[in-house]
């Protein structure tokens, strides 16, 4: 019989009238198994108290070996002795040891010795397992799918997926650590492959699981947590063993909801947040050149233009193409004749100039020569069907090129003292024979995963602090965080979103990058658990050649991209820009929105994206809080004036007292402030007058009084019985700024004239219907979208006179006016020294809808 106390308040085996019972605990939260005479099964997770209970019949464990229909569990097994305890640190360990009834043992994979561990750290309100597969001497097993958890519950589930929790009950949740897990519940088969949307949109990583993730006697609450081992490996080719990967279960404290207790537990494990500032080379021809000091002396042009306003890059990347690319990581000769030698003397030219060194680097050796490695003994990778669409890479998990990457990829980081890398084109997919797994899908996604994890964990050794973004083709697991800083968007790398009408080109790519957030993030009930201030966005790109934008863009169509891509929280400053492409007041416009990004960075490490589809004309933004402060980055891409309404309670991250009442500020692209009391609990309603991008703080208190333009706006329209339409209009006196008419047309733009006159646009655009970048279209078609033209008049000449436009022909057209009218600025006071340009200070915008297609209006549109 198994009695005694273990480990004081972290294990105990009670003896009960019919069963014994095993409670591992540590101040926060417990795990309760009763013997059956047999093995041991846990009935429950509790809190330290007893009272907020999960109860679970438990398996245990199930083991699928490879090419079974039939697996084996915990019901397979006895006890081998009474549990055993030990403590490391602040952490309880438990260790069950089991050996296989009689009628199980040289079944394949059935191992000689299965060791169960349970293992909780004090303070933590959450408690880990893991399992370790023993093999008998000289027999190697191959194990197909490894469930470390499989129990039932009464409670409903929700979540689950690759890499993702199940979240139980509104109280518990429970996943495998590791980014490839894969979590089912309710049925045990739920969610399906891929069922989760975010996991099939963008330039996403699809591996075939060929249904062996899938339990043909689905039962009614089950919960199972699975990966792919593989082989059984070994240290001395006699003994063999599996360790599977650790499973974890928590549940959330009084007044926490369950998705924020699993933030909270998530921020136990991840690399912690941290802001980065860098300049990539990727868009600048000079500085592809690192053969001469053409990289020291753009940074030299950065410190000028930034020190000023106390703006510092930390690092200078170089992109793909500093390597020789038949090699496996070594420097170009082109540039680099003596090697390593001549990269750290760039390194330190860099350091002496006051900013350090980063790498883009991808671990498969994606864009190297593949022909070349396979001619030196190292293997490529065979992708499945829908990686074969893209170039080819070597297979990570293959003994040479593994040993080669482990030492290579660190001794760069030794040798040059590089703080960053850019991980590119993680396909991670690799069915070949003899790569070191099974050769599935399935097996050669998991050891590949595996070896990139070996190689990120090997550079932390040699550099702790080391930055590290993972990109092309990862998924959004909350668990790639435990490895990496930063995951790619998975976008198209730069672009400009055509679907709907805008003026701006710089407008257009702001829409680009939202759009493909909105598709990831957009909705609340099935969005991924990686903050969106955790994602790689390719940055603010600003180069020679002009990309996504137009010489007609001014000063805050350039700014107010600037302030979107930081209001995303974004902690992952990419800047690919070329310094002398910009003028005094651009360095300005990005200068102060950085500062205040850094000043604001507690609030915007937490942004939800709140709203609806960028290029479908719905206004969105980013809202943040941090405890009783929030902020929000909202835009308007439409021409008429919206409201936004953002969920005032933990939908958008706020986690405060219910029904006390807030007052907001606007930060941008004034100072003033907002004249609406909001309540916790309920919404925030915004206004967003047509085309602006406005910030808000909010804390509490009340609505303070805001400067209002003078008088109101009046016009008219006739229909004409020949089909054509006039507006009559007074253009404001008191204009402080632009004073537009916006005329799109679908296709086409009529023809108009201004008081009898023809009249010519200062700016134009037009559609480019659903372009994105051929790898990343998946999921982001618009189906609204439709041809348009767009062009702006200026009407500033006629300021304060009454005009007449005129509209020739019958095409389907709009027109508004976009007003920037002049007030009383405001005396603005604020804690933060960090704050935005308020560039349009002296003015608001008004924007109106004058006519719409051959609709005749007898009065003004309210």
């Amino acid at each position: 019989m198994m009695r005694g106390i273990l480990a004081g308040i972290f294990l105990s085996v009670t003896t009960l009238s019919f069963a014994q019972e095993l409670v591992i605990r540590n101040d926060k939260i417990q795990r309760v198994l009763t013997y059956d005479g047999q093995a041991w099964r846990t009935i429950r997770f509790a809190d330290a108290s007893g009272k907020v209970t999960l109860a679970t019949q438990s398996d245990e464990f199930h083991v699928l070996p490879m090419q079974a229909e039939k697996g084996f569990t915990i019901s397979d097994f006895v006890a081998d002795g009474q549990p055993v305890s030990s403590r490391s640190a602040d952490t309880s360990f438990v260790r069950i040891s089991y050996r296989p009834k009689p009628a199980g043992k040289g079944k394949p994979a059935v191992p000689e010795k299965l060791l169960v561990t349970y293992f909780a750290i004090q303070g933590q309100p959450h408690i880990r397992k893991s399992l370790t597969m023993e093999f008998a001497a000289g027999a190697p097993a191959t194990v197909d799918r490894l469930e470390v958890e499989r129990f039932t519950v009464t409670s409903p589930a929700a979540g689950g997926g690759r890499g993702e929790p199940v979240f139980i009950g509104d109280k518990w949740f429970t996943g495998l650590e590791y980014p490839a897990g894969y979590s089912r519940h309710t049925d045990g088969n739920t969610p399906a492959d891929y069922a989760r949307h975010y996991e099939k949109v963008g330039n996403y990583s699809f591996i075939d699981l060929e249904g062996r993730d899938v339990e043909p006697a689905a039962k009614t609450g089950l919960v199972r947590l699975m990966h792919f081992p593989g082989y059984a490996v070994t240290t001395d080719s006699v003994h063999f063993s599996i360790k599977s990967k650790t499973a974890v279960c928590g549940f959330a404290e009084a007044g926490t909801s369950v998705r924020q207790a699993f933030m909270q537990y998530l921020t136990t494990v991840w690399k912690a947040p941290r802001s980065f500032l860098h300049y990539n080379n990727w868009f600048e021809p000079r500085a592809k050149d690192l053969s001469g000091n053409a990289l020291v002396d753009i940074y030299k042009e950065f410190r000028a233009a930034t020190e000023p306003y106390g703006v510092k890059l930390d690092a200078m990347v170089v992109d793909d193409g500093w390597q020789d690319r038949k090699s496996i990581w070594q420097p170009s000769s082109k540039y680099f004749p003596n090697g390593w030698t001549d990269v750290k003397s760039l390194s330190s030219k860099l350091k002496a100039a006051g900013v350090d060194f980063g790498f883009w680097l991808s671990l498969n050796g994606y864009n190297n020569h593949i022909d070349w490695g396979i001619g030196n003994g190292y293997r490529e990778a065979i992708p499945n069907a829908y990686f074969k669409q893209y170039n080819r890479y070597y297979s990570l998990s293959a003994p040479a090129y593994k040993r080669e990457l482990l030492r290579q990829v660190p001794f760069i980081v030794k040798e040059t003292g590089a703080v960053y890398y850019k991980h590119d084109f993680n396909e991670l997919s690799d069915t070949g024979e003899g790569n070191g797994h099974p050769a599935t899908d399935r097996h050669g996604h998991e050891a590949n995963l595996d070896a990139a994890i070996g190689v990120l964990l090997a550079t932390r050794k040699v550099k702790p602090d080391i930055l590290q973004n993972l990109t092309n083709w990862v998924w959004f697991s909350p668990w790639w965080l435990m490895y990496g800083d930063y995951l790619w968007m998975l976008a198209g790398d730069d672009g400009t979103n055509g679907n709907w009408p805008e003026i701006s080109t710089r407008a257009m790519a702001t829409t680009d990058r939202d759009t493909y957030i909105w598709r990831m993030w957009g909705n609340a009930a099935d969005r991924p658990l990686v903050p969106i201030s955790r994602l790689m966005t390719h940055g603010i790109i600003k180069s020679s050649d002009g990309r996504m934008e137009s010489k007609e863009d001014g000063l805050q169509d350039w700014l107010e991209h600037v302030l979107m891509h930081y209001g995303r929280g974004t902690l992952l400053k990419e800047w690919y820009i070329t310094p002398s492409a910009l003028k005094p007041d651009e360095w300005k416009a990005l200068c102060t929105v950085d500062n205040w990004a850094k000043e604001s960075r507690e609030i915007l490490n937490n942004t939800a994206y709140v709203g609806g589809r960028p290029d479908e004309g719905q206004t969105y933004g980013y809202m943040g809080w941090h405890g009783a402060r929030g902020m929000l980055v909202a835009r308007n891409p439409g021409a008429t004036t919206q409201k936004l309404v953002v969920p005032f309670d933990a939908q958008a991250g706020f986690y405060q007292k219910k029904g006390e009442s807030y007052a907001a500020t606007v930060l941008f692209p004034y100072q003033d402030a907002y004249p609406v009391a909001f309540q916790s609990g309920g919404k925030i309603v915004v206004e967003l007058p047509g085309y602006a991008t406005m910030a808000f703080s909010f804390q509490k208190g009340k609505p303070g009084q805001a400067a209002q333009s003078a008088g109101k706006i009046v016009w008219n329209n006739i229909h004409k019985p020949t089909g054509e339409t006039e507006t009559t209009l007074t253009v404001p006196a008191d204009l402080g700024g632009r004073c537009d008419l916006l005329l799109i047309g679908y296709p086409d733009v009529p023809v108009i004239q201004i008081n009898g006159a023809a009249v010519s646009p200062v700016r134009s655009s037009k559609s480019v219907i659903n372009k994105f970048a051929s790898y990343a279209k998946a999921g982001m078609i618009s189906g609204k979208a439709r041809p348009w033209t767009m062009q702006a008049f200026d009407l500033r000449p006629y300021k304060g006179r009454r005009i007449t436009i005129s509209y020739e022909g019958k095409a389907e057209f709009e027109s508004h006016l976009l007003a920037e009218r002049k007030v009383k600025a405001p005396v603005f006071k604020s804690a933060g020294k960090n704050l935005l340009w308020p560039i349009t200070n002296s003015t608001r915008r008004e924007t109106v809808r004058l006519t719409l297609g051959s609709t005749t209006f007898e009065k003004p549109i309210p």
